[in-house]
């Protein structure tokens, strides 16, 4: 249906997407900002798809998720920086009606580019940027089909809005994230599907544990709750707007990269992220 028609018969305004009773699947759900967007769907409604390489956290999720909110949840343990974790996860949700695809699984290489594993970046450039791209592919047309239309929630950040020193394949992966979701958006504008992208900043989660580098100065300074940022998922998922950035002080320092070259903003974003090195 174009898209225009479909906005007709909603009244000329976009109805807010209503997710009672349909099939969600988050990706990186064991904890941080997944754990809580699959609470913040489960309270909306939605039967849930939860994904990520730790079973007994999944499981343990699904059995509060289920109790709590009468819902069903179907779990998967995969490692997605794997090159056939795709095509798996989207064989083994087949049967499920999925019209919500939550793609927030990701990690962080911090530290100075050369002392870092060659593995380690690679696997993260495999899960920030291949799998989500393929994942979003393989699962693009069952949203298409489903009668009620479906939705894209891919989680970017607002470190891809700038190079960032000692942070520079993860910055670089966020910032394809970022476009990524911007380009397809559009492309799919005239169907019933919309792509968001939700972008935070600095959250409470595992994100600096994983990296040993939870005593630098950005890891402490204006940090978000990850509670609060899937409450914005949610409602990102429900507006079908395109991209939403979270937190007043990340809002101005997005803003704040328009007005100053680029060698300024790299510096000062030098001196914040000194210690990572």
């Amino acid at each position: 249906m174009p898209w225009f028609v479909w906005r007709i018969r909603q009244g000329g305004v976009e109805m807010t997407f209503d997710l009672k009773n349909r099939w969600s699947l988050v990706t990186g759900a064991s904890a941080g900002i997944g754990r809580e967007l699959a609470g913040a769907l489960a309270r909306a409604g939605s039967n849930l798809i939860l994904v990520a390489r730790r079973e007994p956290l999944l499981s343990e999720l699904a059995t509060e998720l289920k109790s709590a909110h009468g819902i069903d949840v179907d779990v998967h343990a995969l490692d997605l920086s794997r090159i056939e974790a795709a095509q798996e996860l989207v064989e083994k949700v087949v049967t499920r009606p999925v019209s919500v695809l939550v793609n927030n699984a990701g990690y962080a290489v911090l530290g100075s580019f050369d002392g870092a594993a060659s593995e380690g970046l690679v696997n993260m450039i495999d899960l920030n940027v291949r799998f989500l791209t393929e994942v979003s592919r393989r699962i693009l047309p069952r949203l298409l089909a489903h009668p009620d239309g479906g939705r894209i929630l891919n989680v970017g950040s607002v470190a891809g809005y700038q190079g960032v020193p000692n942070m520079a394949a993860y910055a670089a992966s966020k910032a394809y994230v970022n476009a990524f979701s911007e380009g397809l958006g559009w492309e799919l504008r005239n169907t019933s599907v919309r792509v968001s992208c939700l972008q935070p900043g600095q959250t409470q989660s595992e994100f600096f544990n994983y990296s040993d580098k939870g005593h630098v100065l950005m890891a402490r300074f204006g940090l978000l709750s990850a509670t609060k940022v899937a409450q914005c998922g949610v409602a990102l998922i429900r507006s079908g707007r395109s991209a939403r950035i979270v937190g007043l002080l990340n809002k101005v320092n997005v803003f704040m990269l328009r007005l100053f070259p680029r060698w300024v903003v790299g510096r000062a974003v030098g001196l914040l992220f000194k210690d990572m090195a």
